[in-house]
């Protein structure tokens, strides 16, 4: 089944995918043959766009556009990272409470609505007293602890749902266990949703890592899209005419959202069977 949303999503990501993947070799072997674009004291700083340097030149002399191609791939290593981490946990989590009865389920339900509660950025305040470099894995692994709340949050919900169906009781007059019910009658039907959570967390991931550059949290030595319009941010490229160094980031962070959330709302389309009823009745 085509589904336009879908086509037009996973384009857009593959777009971004492209450019992380292949675009530094590309810049650095056609616009810069026999130069260090991401070295700093390379060129003169904040030149203007020219054909030399296409979004001009940053505050260490760097090119702009060789810093913004690179920026990509950290941020999505980041995204990802944190979202797997973030998902796995909380749907472990919301599949054991939701499947849980009694008090069991009562006192995970409390420890995931207080986390939910706790205010993060005062720990992270207290995290960046602690931690002296922060790197890419270190910021992913924080980032996907603090997110995992969430996901267990509405996946428990589901859980529960599917727990009453009359095709789980069937399964339970059948003999299966526990683990069996869980991994062959409650998964499978909630595989589209949990995707959707994950790129719900990655993408939260991604937006969480450029808030923390912008107010100094971030990893300070680590080009990211979020490092890019944290720095742009600190040195004024827009006053002085260099756009492109906080648009293209910016955007690239839109289009992996709107891409997502195309895939996303696709898939709910084709797996949803009320909305599906919907369109068709159009």
């Amino acid at each position: 089944m085509k589904n336009a949303r879908i086509l037009i999503g996973v384009v857009m990501l593959a777009v971004i995918l492209a450019v992380a993947l292949i675009g530094p070799s590309v810049v650095d072997r056609v616009l810069f043959p026999d130069e260090s674009p991401t070295s700093r004291g390379s060129y003169r700083p904040y030149q203007l766009a020219s054909t030399a340097h296409p979004i001009g030149t940053d505050g260490d002399g760097r090119d702009g556009l060789a810093v913004f191609v690179s920026s990509i791939t950290p941020s999505l290593a980041i995204g990802l990272i944190a979202g797997l981490i973030s998902t796995s946990l909380g749907v472990a989590l919301g599949f054991f409470a939701g499947y849980a009865e009694g008090r069991l389920d009562t006192l995970l339900r409390i420890l995931i609505d207080m986390v939910l509660v706790i205010p993060t950025l005062p720990l992270l305040l207290m995290l960046a007293v602690y931690i002296e470099r922060w790197d890419l894995y270190k910021l992913a692994l924080i980032l996907g602890l603090f997110g995992w709340a969430f996901v267990a949050r509405v996946i428990r919900p589901q859980v529960q749902s599917l727990r009453e169906r009359s095709y789980v009781d069937l399964a339970r007059l059948s003999g299966e266990n526990t683990p069996e019910i869980i991994f062959l009658e409650l998964l499978p039907p909630l595989l589209p949703y949990i995707v959707y959570v994950l790129s719900l967390a990655v993408v939260g991931a991604m937006l969480a890592e450029a808030g923390l550059q912008i107010i100094g949290l971030g990893a300070g030595g680590l080009p990211t899209l979020g490092f890019m319009i944290a720095k742009g941010f600190r040195e004024g490229v827009i006053g002085v005419g260099l756009l492109g160094q906080m648009f293209l980031p910016a955007g690239a962070l839109i289009v992996v959202f709107l891409s997502l959330n195309l895939i996303n709302t696709g898939l709910d389309q084709i797996f949803n069977p009320r909305l599906q009823t919907t369109i068709e009745g159009r």
